[in-house]
């Protein structure tokens, strides 16, 4: 057997679960249900070729990249994992430095499981790794973008992948470097100090487009709501020195950004504009949560904690315990006004049954 007609069956034995059960579908602690689901039909596998000089298997998951580790007639191929749970083909990937394995491979490949929606069932798609990394982005660190459909990569060939595994640190940091000014507008904090005079100046926000000021605030909502909605005064320096340091965007006034003050009036009841902001951005806080890497889902926990014991946070769906924290805000700073509106939350309020993503 070879690797695709591996990978075949894997993606043969997903899909035939239908419906499949829900643990897959779902996210425990630092593990989503996909992580759990393909090991084991890694085993299943393994138990039908019943040779394991023609299949085996080794699991890493963790920050170890790639997930797996397949060997196939004795030869060691690397199988990363990502899933999405809208139908969709896209999502972010690995830290840069990550998905550059200094391990011996044959080969690494993507298998990427998409929940139909509305449907307990996942599909599956694969290919080289390589070949659907389609862009490099920088958020909190620079990491690929994967996509299913892409028809262009930031590796012209997989030669130029295997070439960028063997390169020295200070090589690799180059590469990045190189891309990132020939591919990026705006934000480009990853320079060398020795090359300050080719440096790009901080962006002030209000010369992002909307769509972008947009993605800016529901960011900073999701990791500092417990400062930005508040019935007395907000404090804004967390969220602007985030944006700064992660972004490289600046504001002269981060509270005329955010909110710019004022009222918002939900049946005859006031409501500071911080929460008016927030229920415009629902539906894009809500993919923003189900779409958060482990480093920005690491950096919010890490923020939520200022909430002591006023919260329990589980850890087993990040949605779930960001609801918790509104939830635990909306008790503090607006208890009297839900009740005025006969409603038992802050989160029944912001997110509607048609917000939630099947």
């Amino acid at each position: 057997m070879d690797i695709i007609e591996i990978l075949e069956l894997f993606k043969s034995k997903i899909e035939a679960r239908n419906p499949i059960d829900k643990k897959y579908l779902v996210s425990k602690g630092n593990q989503n249900g996909f992580e759990i689901l393909v090991p084991e039909i890694a085993e299943e596998i393994k138990q039908e070729i019943n040779d394991i000089s023609i299949f085996d298997y080794k699991v890493h998951l963790g920050h170890h990249f790639p997930d797996m580790n397949l060997i196939i007639n004795e030869k060691r191929f690397g199988l990363e994992l990502k899933s999405r749970n809208n139908g969709k083909w896209d999502t972010n990937g690995n830290s840069v430095f990550e998905s550059i394995s200094d391990e011996e491979y044959e080969d690494i490949y993507l298998l990427f499981g998409s929940k139909v929606p509305n449907h307990d069932q996942i599909l599956i798609r694969y290919d080289n790794y390589w070949k659907v990394t389609s862009a490099i982005t920088v958020t909190h660190s620079p990491r690929f973008k994967i996509n299913m459909d892409a028809t262009s990569s930031v590796f012209p060939s997989a030669e130029d992948y295997n070439m960028l595994r063997e390169k020295s640190d200070t090589e690799k940091v180059k590469f990045l470097q190189d891309y990132l000014k020939e591919n990026t507008s705006g934000v480009k904090w990853f320079i060398s100090p020795d090359d300050a005079s080719k440096s790009v100046k901080p962006t002030s926000l209000n010369t992002l487009s909307h769509d972008i000021q947009n993605l800016i605030k529901a960011e900073v909502l999701i990791l500092f709501p417990q400062d930005l909605i508040s019935a007395s005064k907000a404090n804004y320096t967390r969220a602007h020195e985030f944006i700064i340091t992660n972004h490289f965007y600046y504001s002269s006034s981060f509270r005329d950004f955010f909110s710019a003050g004022g009222k918002w009036t939900k049946e005859n009841v006031d409501f500071p504009k911080s929460i008016e902001t927030f229920y415009s951005l629902r539906r894009t806080i809500l993919c923003m949560l189900e779409e958060a890497s482990e480093d920005f889902q690491f950096i919010a926990y890490e923020s939520w904690k200022t909430l002591g014991k006023n919260v329990h946070l589980s850890k087993d769906s990040f949605v779930d315990d960001y609801k918790a924290v509104i939830d635990s805000i909306g008790r503090v700073n607006f208890y009297n006004e839900l009740q005025e509106l006969e409603l038992d939350n802050l989160s029944s309020l912001l997110f509607e049954p048609e917000d939630i993503i099947p």
